[in-house]
């Protein structure tokens, strides 16, 4: 699927966010059994195989594209990862069925402008039929296929949209919660940490030796294997790659504008802010503003630095006398950018109008384009053709080299002398990786420590660790797993313990402290300057240390608390309160739109649970197991 409400459309984004972790709402066992022939059915309708297997795939490369060299691609493999492509699927299928029970139909004039005003359709801000046609060919669209998608789509967008509209958080609400979020608490802290008590411990040879009979299984070492390896990938290839002077020459000539640095230009800027939409009174306020700096200006142009601080409404440049910096075509909104590289110089412009608001520019430098000699980009451009080449010889190779190292699994050095590869070897690791001196990923651990790689001695398969990179591994010797010996571990022991009784005894004395302060004594504590913290300003004190404090309850101060953590035992001690200001207008605004997003979000997820306890779901586990057709 192409993703046109994905791509265009935040109300859907935020509801396909809510489900795409699967078990937060349902687990594998939601789902009733399905039928043979479908991997689902959602109220009588068929989520058919085939369907279901180009669903993955495009959710695979997007996450690839996304991810980048992080992607596992044992996370595609993964029931969870499945179900997740599923679930989003039912989704789907559920809200239009709904908007289609509610009667909500998208008409040809809303498809038509809807699929005109996605960005990747058009050719200088024009629809292109051409683009069009060849960017649904290059998804394995047809028109017919992709405005179907395209209208059910919209259909569903209609129908959350409304549903959305149900979530309303008052200007009151808003500012009750900033207030409660940016009041101040007045704390000293003091901490009763391990190393003060240290010095005061013991431990007895019967406790070490206690221990350790106790916490056999801390003191195992896993079983542990060396392997040879190689790895196949472009960069493992690029040595191998000769490029000569011509092709690099004639790379240079066919890509000439990889080499051309463009033009660019500082200007300075004021602006007057107004809606793009705004009323026409507002519109002629505004410009009325700018054209009264503007006269200012031409009686005196050096006052343009003064001006801007005072007048311009660009939060980010005004305070810098409205300098922009150097920026090159095209970076700006277009009014705006047409402005700028029409001038000269020094030179000040007339009112320019915008989506942003009026807009008086000075530009300030130009910073003339430049093109790249052969013989500067030379490095550069052989780099880039070995990359390529590399590159080619891998998506070409890749299959033969998994096959060799299957067929001939005897050995890796017939991949190795077909390859030019070198084969590697790994220092000792177990099954967890942990310690691996190469890439691996939780496959290929699972292929080496397997009985085919453990007993028979067999090459593993070259499993794809990262995108582009195909290891194979033979194991080449072998550790049992043991338990380490109470002589080589009772020094650790020893230190353990110690500091264990340290913590105990930090502990028990923060806590004879605490009680102290609380039934009124002098506890002879030296605290720690106060700091006002808030919920949002924690002052470096710990999370645990910020829980206690604004759980505490301060109708009567000072108050303590007391909290055990990392660091060992704290006892905060709240002095006083600090109530907030009441918030600006623009920050109030900011937040009761963030909390109606959220309040929406929440209308969403109670609407999309109600339609699916409703709703008749079943599922085939065994083609969810089974691998994607190729």
């Amino acid at each position: 699927m192409f993703d046109f409400v994905d791509r265009n459309k935040k109300v859907v984004q935020i509801v396909l966010g809510l489900v795409i972790l699967t078990f937060m709402f349902w687990g594998i066992q939601s789902y009733r059994s399905g039928g043979a022939n479908n991997v689902a059915s959602v109220n009588g309708q068929n989520i058919g195989a085939t369907e279901f297997d180009n669903a993955l795939k495009q959710q695979q490369e997007r996450l690839r594209e996304s991810l980048g060299k992080n992607a596992d691609p044992a996370l595609f493999d993964s029931p969870g990862f499945k179900l997740a492509v599923l679930e989003r699927m039912v989704q789907q299928k559920l809200f239009l069925s709904e908007a289609d029970r509610a009667g909500i139909a998208v008409t040809d004039v809303q498809l038509v402008a809807a699929i005109q005003a996605v960005p990747a359709f058009q050719k200088d801000g024009v629809f292109s039929n051409e683009r069009y046609e060849a960017l649904l060919r290059s998804q394995g669209l047809t028109p017919v296929r992709f405005e179907s998608e395209v209208r059910q789509d919209l259909a569903r967008q209609q129908l959350l949209g409304v549903v959305a509209e149900n979530g309303f958080v008052s200007n009151v609400s808003a500012t009750q919660f900033l207030k409660i979020i940016n009041q101040q608490r007045v704390v000293s802290q003091a901490i009763f940490t391990p190393n003060q008590y240290l010095a005061n411990q013991k431990v007895e040879p019967g406790e070490i030796e206690k221990y350790y009979q106790s916490h056999l299984d801390e003191f195992k070492v896993p079983e542990q294997v060396k392997v040879d390896y190689l790895v196949f990938s472009p960069d493992a290839l690029q040595p191998q790659m000769q490029v000569g002077e011509a092709e690099a020459k004639q790379y240079y000539d066919a890509h000439s504008a990889e080499f051309t640095v463009p033009e660019e230009r500082d200007a300075s800027h004021i602006l007057i802010t107004v809606a793009k939409d705004a009323p026409e009174a507002q519109v002629e306020a505004a410009k009325a503003k700018a054209e009264k700096i503007l006269a200012e200006l031409k009686q005196s142009p050096g006052k343009f630095a003064e001006l801007a601080k005072q007048y311009s409404q660009d939060p980010g440049s005004a305070s810098n006398g409205g300098d922009l910096g150097f920026f090159k075509r095209g970076m700006m909104v277009k009014p705006f950018d047409d402005a700028v590289f029409s001038m000269k110089p020094g030179e000040i412009s007339d009112l320019v109008r915008s989506d942003f608001g009026f807009h008086i520019i000075k530009l300030d430098a130009v910073k003339p384009g430049k093109t790249r000699s052969f013989s500067e980009a030379r490095d550069e451009i052989i780099q880039e053709v070995r990359k390529h080449e590399a590159g080619k010889k891998f998506s070409e190779s890749a299959d033969n080299f998994s096959n060799m190292v299957y067929e001939q699994s005897a050995s890796l050095k017939a991949a190795s002398d077909a390859f030019k590869l070198p084969i590697q070897t790994s220092g000792w690791m177990d099954e967890s990786g942990a310690n691996a001196t190469f890439p691996v990923n939780k496959k290929l651990l699972q292929e080496i420590f397997s009985d085919d790689a453990m007993k028979k001695k067999r090459n593993t398969e070259a499993i794809e660790v990262s995108p582009n990179v195909l290891v194979s591994a033979r194991v080449v010797d072998m550790k049992p797993a043991f338990t380490r010996p109470l002589g080589d571990v009772s020094a650790d022991i020893r230190n353990k313990l110690i500091q264990q009784k340290a913590s105990d005894m930090a502990l028990q004395q923060g806590k004879t402290k605490l009680a102290q302060l609380q039934s009124g004594k002098d506890a002879g504590i030296a605290w720690q300057a106060e700091v006002n913290v808030s919920r949002r300003d924690s002052q470096g004190l710990s999370g645990e240390v910020m829980a206690a404090v604004f759980k505490a309850d301060v109708m009567k101060l000072p108050v303590y608390v007391g909290v055990a953590n990392a660091q060992g035992y704290s006892i905060v001690r709240i002095s006083r309160l600090v109530d907030a200001p009441e918030p600006a207008k623009p920050q109030l605004m900011a937040v009761a739109g963030q909390m109606n997003r959220a309040l929406s979000q929440e209308e969403l997820s109670d609407y999309y649970m109600g339609l699916k306890a409703r709703a008749k779901i079943s599922v085939n586990r065994q083609l969810i197991s089974a691998k994607p057709a190729e």
